[in-house]
């Protein structure tokens, strides 16, 4: 029986997805906007990353690596995690390397100090 979420089990999905994939998809995030790289590039690395992951679920547990229904749920699920990673981590850096210019606005955000300060 097959669900929207996963294809092989509950279990392979945690690990190989949320855990592992999960975890490079973080770091990779992490990585990108410590070298102040865009959106696309972000992007670009999170698609190999993705590949990455439908081969975990095909060559050990047996999944389908090419059902492009579970590679869009990896994918989008890889690109939340990758994405939330970095904005974390640039808004840290904003504030951080720049902190006469922003103030932190949030966990995600920055904006600019008011002069009156």
């Amino acid at each position: 029986m097959e669900t929207y979420l996963y294809e092989d089990s509950p279990f392979v999905f945690v690990l190989v997805t949320l855990l592992m994939g999960g975890w490079a998809a973080w770091m990779t995030g992490k990585a990108s906007a410590s070298t102040w790289s865009r959106y696309p590039i972000l992007f670009f690395y999170l698609v190999l990353l993705t590949m990455g992951v439908r081969f975990l679920h095909q060559a050990p547990f047996g999944g389908n690596m090419f059902s492009p229904y579970y590679f869009v749920v990896d994918l989008v699920i890889i690109q939340l995690i990758g994405l939330l990673s970095y904005r974390v981590r640039l808004a840290k850096q904003m504030v951080g390397k720049y902190g006469w210019m922003f103030q932190r606005s949030g966990a995600l955000g920055w904006s600019a100090r008011s002069s009156a300060e």
